[in-house]
């Protein structure tokens, strides 16, 4: 069986296009972890990916998404009164 590392060389950052490629598998190979797909990618990209950083030094990961007033979630939560739900905000 192979490993995630015989597809992908990790890397620091990634770009939209890295991760669109993630959800559909094109980077650690079949039956191995990937991303959700738009709409469920809940990101535009990754800044930042550390191996001993975060608050207990086992790493951490900085990710954005760019709010925009076309994003699937102001359609219905709520109607004419669009607000983000309070579980997106991290």
């Amino acid at each position: 069986m192979s490993g995630p590392h015989d597809y992908h060389t990790p890397q620091s950052s990634y770009s939209k296009e890295d991760l669109l490629k993630s959800g559909a598998g094109g980077y650690f190979g079949p039956g191995n972890a990937q991303l959700p797909i738009p709409p469920m990618l809940m990101m535009d990209r990754i800044t930042e990916i550390t191996m001993d950083g975060g608050q207990f030094g086992k790493g951490s990961v900085i990710g954005e998404l760019d709010i925009t007033p076309d994003l699937w979630f102001f359609e219905c939560h709520f109607p004419g009164d669009p607000v983000m739900p309070g579980c997106l905000g991290l």
